[in-house]
């Protein structure tokens, strides 16, 4: 990775730091061959983190598999369905049967019945506000793929995963928090790793950032939503002209300035109406809009619902998260594809 100047630092930090989650637990699972565990499509991101074994990634709208070692953590941001196995023609059950069929251990450990090779896992769920509006978070693929191996490991990912095996092996008092802190972090690395790869085509987040207009003007947008900005007015206010700046801006981000404006002011406005008690007008006049009507209406287009029903919604969503067993974890006591054969025909049991 390249050095990045101070400047670059804090608009680096200023776009990580508009990421907010809660994470939960769904299992620590000691599984023994032959096994597998399918996640359905959520709204909240997945995680795995590999503390032993291998195993193997299926990813729902994906023909390769991908192999996962000890110390490889895996992301899948957007909560796409995936599976989880000890081999590509495993059978597979759904992770929310999984303690049903086969009760927890007093370590809090769950543990499957196979006899053959075994895999450790910590798995759990990242709820990330404002992730479809989040300019950040748009950018992330379907799933990312940290590897441990020495040649292809990042400097952080060792000594974090080795932090999750100790406390998953003590299962000392406060284990499931510690956990939960730290899969925040390792999400947190991932999302800075992925940024900072190019991928060989024209938009790279890393490059974005690196230039010193664009870079600038991200940091505009993301910290002073509620200014009148325009395409004219951005590119002014950083030194080109307005047909210059809309053209870079859409090479490096992706999308068109006036685009990531909206997604990052709907963002701010989603912030708002799920933790505080501003009211539509309050909050439609700090991030842009004249006026609660021109602010419905642009949330209503995005989201296909009023903020007035986004905010009961996601209120009553959030209980839901912090109650359901299923969700709230199940023990209590989120790169290049590895090549292999197509994915063959499961069956669930």
């Amino acid at each position: 990775m390249e050095t990045l100047t101070h400047f670059q630092e804090d608009v680096l930090a200023d776009l990580l730091q508009s990421i907010h989650m809660r994470s939960t637990l769904y299992c620590r699972a000691n599984m023994s061959a032959p096994w597998g565990f399918r996640v359905s499509h959520r709204e909240v991101a997945s995680f795995h983190i590999v503390t032993g074994g291998a195993c193997w990634l299926s990813v729902e709208g994906f023909d390769r598999l991908v192999q996962v070692s000890e110390g490889d953590l895996v992301i899948l941001p957007h909560g796409h369905a995936h599976t989880m196995s000890d081999h590509p023609t495993s059978l597979v059950t759904r992770l929310e049967d999984l303690e049903p069929k086969q009760p927890i251990g007093k370590d809090g450990i769950f543990y499957s019945v196979g006899q053959g090779a075994t895999t450790t896992l910590v798995c759990g769920g990242l709820q990330l506000e404002e992730q479809h509006t989040n300019p950040l978070l748009s950018l992330l693929p379907a799933f990312m793929h940290v590897k441990s191996q020495p040649e292809q490991s990042q400097s952080w990912l060792p000594s974090l995963v080795d932090l999750v095996k100790l406390e998953t092996s003590r299962n000392r008092p406060a284990a499931e928090t510690v956990i939960l802190r730290l899969s925040e972090i390792l999400f947190i690395q991932a999302v800075r790793s992925c940024l900072s790869v190019a991928d060989g085509g024209d938009t790279n987040w890393f490059r974005a950032l690196k230039d010193p207009q664009i870079g600038q003007a991200l940091v505009l947008i993301l910290r002073r939503p509620g200014e009148p900005w325009s395409v004219k007015s951005l590119g002014s206010y950083v030194g080109l002209s307005r047909s210059a700046f809309s053209a870079r801006f859409r090479q490096l981000v992706g999308e068109p300035p006036m685009q990531y404006l909206t997604r990052a002011r709907l963002a701010k406005a989603t912030a708002a109406l799920r933790t505080g008690p501003a009211t539509l007008v309050e909050i439609a006049h700090s991030i842009g809009y004249d006026s609660e009507v021109a602010f419905s209406k642009a949330f209503k287009r995005f989201f296909g619902m009023a903020p007035g029903n986004y905010r009961m919604n996601r209120t009553a969503r959030d209980s839901a998260f912090d109650k359901n067993p299923l969700l709230n974890g199940m023990a209590r006591a989120s790169s290049p594809l590895f090549e292999a054969s197509p994915p063959q025909r499961r069956r669930e049991t």
